[in-house]
């Protein structure tokens, strides 16, 4: 399974998996489209690399089933679970564009969590990639 490296901080080292269109494409795109969401993303995504998730409900929210999704206000969404060793397992972002979290995307969130538990049990091999301007991460699946 490959794992993009998202951002490795003091608390936590967040990756996305790399399916469909991954996090890093979906946040490339959401940078081109609109750059203050963007912007908001990318703070929530660094500052749980840092100092953990936010208690604020408008930041940080659990979605069940051992999942949680980071938001911003005008409804970008960045869904992750934990893994041992202080690892975030980012499944994917989406723009929430209704009330209640879309099923497809809570389906889409579940079975990437469910492939990704699958190789963790079998010790799997995971593929760590990281772009050109960042190093190594120090934690690994």
């Amino acid at each position: 399974m490959d794992l993009e490296l998202i951002v490795e901080g003091a608390q936590f080292t967040l990756y996305g998996i790399r399916a469909g269109e991954s996090l890093w494409e979906f946040l490339e795109r959401l940078c081109q489209d609109n750059p203050a969401e963007y912007a908001r993303i990318d703070r929530r995504l660094t500052q749980m690399a840092e100092r953990g998730p936010s208690r604020h409900n408008n930041e940080f929210n659990d979605l069940g089933n051992g999942l949680f999704e980071m938001k911003t206000r005008g409804g970008v969404r960045v869904v992750f679970f934990y893994d041992a060793g202080h690892l975030v397992i980012c499944t994917h972002g989406f723009v929430k564009k209704s009330k209640k979290t879309p099923r497809k995307e809570l389906e889409l969130a579940r079975m990437r969590k469910a492939a990704y538990e699958q190789v963790r049990e079998q010790n799997g091999p995971f593929r760590i990639i990281v772009t050109d301007d960042q190093k190594e991460p120090e934690r690994k699946p």
